[in-house]
């Protein structure tokens, strides 16, 4: 009689365990991957099935992803300004280059760029060897030529500025000047209107499915926020505006985002 119990209690622990296996197998393989994966902006979408909250249950649901752009004119410029002096005599260089910048400096900050807006990227002393005569004796060295180098990065926060900026550093002795590019100060309104955009191209997408599909779209299930690599993507484009002094195309700023969104299906 004991045996009997027994053998019926070992059928109900197995039984258990196989339902309690093959529920977890079911769930498993209902769980898609391309659907609820990060995927990153690779504007994937896909119709599969999502896991309802607080229940057992699988659902299924549409996944897409939107992508939102919002352009905006730079208000903030960024320029590399700078002297390069040259002497036979070390000390001659330094003393050139440091009475010339410090004539540029007070051009600038007489044009209104204030102090933190200036600040120092380079600043260095090299010797150039002149080549010896074709014929000298080989031994001979030719005569050194010493050249100083100071750069400064200058943030310019009046676009139509620039031009009178870079006219008056060139009159007062800057030689070098590169790397000038433009940036939008505030970049929040710019990323929200992206932002928008972007969620209602992810509703366009999943009506467009769920209607190609023959099914109803529902509640938003899970919604995130794309970023790949380091956030939004932000494009310059050069659009024609200038101002006085040297012409300058400060253009448009093209922000993009990117966010993904699961829909429900009725």
């Amino acid at each position: 009689m004991f045996s009997r119990k027994l053998f019926y209690v070992s059928l109900v622990v197995i039984a258990a365990l196989a339902f309690a296996a093959a529920g977890t197998l079911a769930a498993l393989t209902l769980v898609p991957t391309s659907a609820l994966a990060g995927g990153g902006p690779n504007r994937s979408q896909s119709i599969g099935v999502v896991p309802q909250a607080n229940s057992g249950t699988v659902a299924r649901g549409i996944t897409v992803v939107g992508v939102g752009k919002a352009a905006g004119t730079p208000d903030v410029a960024h320029v590399s300004v700078g002297i390069e002096t040259s002497a036979a005599s070390v000390q001659h260089a330094v003393d050139d280059n440091k009475g010339k910048m410090s004539a540029l400096l007070a051009t600038l900050k007489g044009l209104g760029v204030a102090d933190r807006d200036i600040q120092t990227s380079n600043y260095s002393v090299y010797t150039q060897q002149a080549p010896v005569a074709p014929g000298a004796n080989t031994s001979d060295s030719g005569a050194l030529t010493y050249h100083v180098n100071n750069q400064v990065e200058v943030t310019v926060r009046d676009v139509s500025k620039l031009g009178d900026i870079l006219d008056k550093a060139v009159a007062s002795g800057a030689n070098n000047i590169y790397g000038v590019n433009f940036s939008v100060d505030d970049t929040s309104k710019l990323e929200a209107d992206a932002r928008a955009k972007a969620i209602a191209d992810a509703k366009a997408r999943a009506a467009s499915l769920a209607q190609l599909a023959g099914v109803q779209l529902g509640d938003v299930v899970s919604i995130s926020e794309v970023i790949g690599g380091n956030g939004p993507v932000y494009a310059s484009m050069a659009a024609g505006m200038g101002g006085g002094g040297a012409p300058i195309q400060p253009g448009e700023l093209n922000v993009n985002m990117s966010v993904q969104v699961t829909f429900a299906i009725k």
